[in-house]
């Protein structure tokens, strides 16, 4: 029956332990799969942060080189609507050998030509500008309407242009804005790294002085505690020594008092 007992007992405390070991493992199994959880979080919120920062850099180049180009694309169109604008209506004053000038006012156009700033065409020979010394009616006519045509179409085509210029401005000031963010951005990220690897330096360092300053504390208060001990051992000494004198001067007068 004993025996019984005892197979019991350490069949029980056996199946605790197992029981114990399972629990255990399991235990370690989920510290373990909360620490992998933990670290895959910090890892993917660390490559979020990676790649939003390269996508940032990449869209800030992307900007600055779109804003450089615009703004020669815009600098060279302004130079030639300008010089259009200056040069068309001078040309206007001048008859072209091309020209097809009515005889009779009848046969004039009423209506403005389509493409008044379209120039000269292009055939062979080309065709020549030149100004009669003296103009006939028709030719007045057929100038003064040309001018009129190319001075409101020059204009227009010059307010078209601004207004263009002007949004595109706007995108280029957009841009280079962005790109100043973005590094404005990567200045303040630098600064901070470095601040913090100040700071750890300089923990660093602090952690030898606060060393040294305990170790000099710890040594004053043994040379505080050990003084009076020194300082008792002298005064005993002193005392015994003192003792010992008065023993020897009483053991003299014994001895003077046995020879008398």
């Amino acid at each position: 029956m004993s025996a019984d007992a005892a197979r019991a007992s350490s069949g029980l405390v056996l199946g605790t332990l197992n029981k114990a070991k399972v629990e255990d493992r399991e235990r370690n199994a989920g510290e373990a799969a909360k620490k992998r959880r933990l670290i895959d979080q910090r890892l993917q919120a660390k490559l979020r942060k990676e790649t939003d920062a390269s996508r940032r850099s990449e869209d800030a180049k992307k900007d600055k080189t779109a804003a450089n180009r615009k703004e020669e694309e815009l600098q060279l169109r302004d130079s030639i609507h300008k010089l259009r604008r200056a040069r068309l209506p001078l040309l206007a004053n001048f008859l072209l050998t091309s020209d097809a000038v009515a005889t009779d006012e009848a046969d004039a156009p009423t209506a403005p030509s389509r493409d008044a700033l379209a120039g000269p065409p292009r055939t062979q020979p080309a065709p020549l500008y030149y100004l009669p010394a003296v103009l006939t009616p028709a030719q007045e006519i057929f100038l003064a309407r040309r001018k009129a045509e190319v001075h409101d179409a020059a204009e227009k085509e010059w307010a078209e242009f601004a207004a263009e210029r002007a949004a595109g401005v706007e995108e280029i000031w957009e841009m280079r804005e962005r790109v100043r963010e973005e590094q404005d951005r990567k200045k303040a990220e630098r600064e901070s790294r470095e601040e913090a690897a100040v700071e750890a330096k300089g923990m660093e360092v602090d952690e030898p002085v606060v060393e040294v300053v305990k170790v000099m504390k710890e040594e004053t208060k043994r040379a505080s505690k050990v003084e009076p001990v020194v300082v008792v051992e002298k005064v005993e000494a002193k005392e015994e020594s003192k003792s010992e004198e008065k023993d020897d001067a009483m053991q003299a007068d014994d001895d003077d008092a046995v020879e008398y």
